[in-house]
């Protein structure tokens, strides 16, 4: 049976790291801090019952870069996949080329564990295995494989994205929110009634309900966006029949950023995107500093 590819290029003395140098678009664990606002507007109207919210959370986050990678938040593309199948098919091939025998394996194993860690037993040993015909068909071989161990690393490209993850994250959610509640009554209009409430304050929400990170691609200088939020607050409320109260307010209606955003222009640069919903929209403004 024989060793594995690990084996092989031990045996050889050639690297496997061969051909892998990558470039950081920018060294892992750099801040960036982005201001953003997310504004929230939508109007619904039914028979008994209305509604008109405006509600926008400002917010700032502190983005720590993370290791720049070739592979994209949307998965390998298919050239890279056709890259790493060709890789590992090159692999088995440089095995079979390659690969010492069973027996050549089991004699430097045992040289290992008879000599320790004495270098002039070692030595004497490693000797004493170059005289035999297979080492020194190997060594033969050795420039062919040298080139050959090019082809064991697949080719996926330049490491050109980088994820930007959130710290430090805090924010202020405003709401300026109107609802009537309409109800005609009984016969004649007996008991019709209406009643509107008015929200409007702001507060600060809690940094644990913003998540944000982006992807910058350094080669097309664009920047992609992933956010999600449980921003919610309690707020003063007016009603017109109950007097003054509270209310419970979250951030997003029914109108929903896409789960990814972009790609816009530029690494953190000022952007706006807006997604239209049937009775509203939802409006991520971006500056990135």
């Amino acid at each position: 049976m024989r060793r594995n590819l690990a084996t092989t290029l031990a045996v050889l003395s050639l690297p496997i790291s061969a051909g892998m140098a990558l470039a950081d678009p920018a060294p892992e664990g750099t801040a960036k801090t982005l201001n953003f606002s997310v504004a929230v507007k939508e109007q619904s109207k039914g028979e008994w019952a209305s509604s008109a919210i405006a509600r926008v959370l400002n917010a700032q986050c502190i983005l720590i870069a993370g290791p720049a990678v070739q592979i994209s938040w949307d998965g390998p593309t298919a050239a890279q996949e056709a890259a790493t199948a060709q890789a590992q098919a090159n692999g088995q091939a440089f095995e079979q080329n390659y690969a010492p025998s069973d027996a050549t394996v089991a004699n430097i194993e045992a040289m290992v564990e008879k000599c320790g860690e004495d270098e002039a037993c070692l030595m004497a040993a490693v000797q004493q295995m170059s005289q035999t015909q297979e080492i020194q068909d190997m060594a033969a071989k050795q420039g062919q494989a040298a080139a050959d161990v090019a082809g064991l690393m697949p080719d996926l490209g330049p490491a050109r994205y980088q994820t930007w993850s959130a710290q430090n994250c805090s924010g202020t959610l405003s709401v300026d929110d109107t609802y009537v509640d309409s109800d005609p009554g009984g016969e004649g209009g007996v008991g019709a009634y209406t009643d509107t409430t008015t929200v409007k304050g702001s507060a600060p929400v809690d940094p644990q309900a913003i998540a944000f990170e982006a992807e910058t691609d350094s080669l097309a200088n664009t920047t992609r966006y992933r956010f999600a939020t449980t921003a919610m607050g309690s707020f003063p409320a007016t009603s017109s029949l109950k007097g003054a109260g509270q209310r419970q307010v979250q951030l997003m209606g029914s109108t929903a950023l896409p789960q990814v955003i972009g790609p816009m222009s530029g690494n953190f640069g000022a952007d706006k995107k807006t997604v239209s919903g049937d009775i509203g929209t939802v409006t991520l403004s971006l500056q990135g500093q």
